[in-house]
């Protein structure tokens, strides 16, 4: 079945609450709304200790992918000479400059969805089911 409530320790722990990521039972769920979208999925842990944003720790955490993109444009910005030398491409050093503006461009996005995405929780009726 599902897995083990991390507060009560129920063996039906089918949903997650959205602050701290612990799995969680329905009747662990604050009893103001119970509807299970995004906003009011919150374990009575975070509701007593008054929890209602995410830690930047835990932004960093959920955005492992975005910033693996960020550290290799990052690498392929500072070193580019050998990932085209291994490609067997000879370049000149004067067309470094479009790579630079490129890579700064395409970085402005992330860094941006950086700061700004999962800082509180979104208002969508999206489910926090464990799957």
């Amino acid at each position: 079945m599902g897995s083990q409530c991390y507060i009560c320790g129920s063996k039906f722990a089918t949903k997650q609450c959205y602050f701290c990521q612990h799995k969680i039972c329905s009747s662990c769920i604050v009893s103001s709304d119970v509807t299970g979208n995004y906003r009011t999925t919150k374990c009575i842990t975070c509701d007593r200790r008054k929890i209602n944003m995410i830690s930047i720790l835990s932004v960093l955490k959920r955005n492992k992918f975005i910033l693996g993109v960020l550290g290799g444009f990052w690498i392929y910005t500072v070193f580019p000479l050998p990932f085209l030398q291994m490609f067997g491409i000879k370049i000149d050093s004067t067309s470094f400059q479009p790579i630079f503006i490129a890579t700064a461009v395409m970085t402005i996005p992330f860094v941006f969805m950086l700061f700004v995405w999962q800082k509180r929780s979104p208002n969508s009726g999206e489910s926090t089911q464990v799957e």
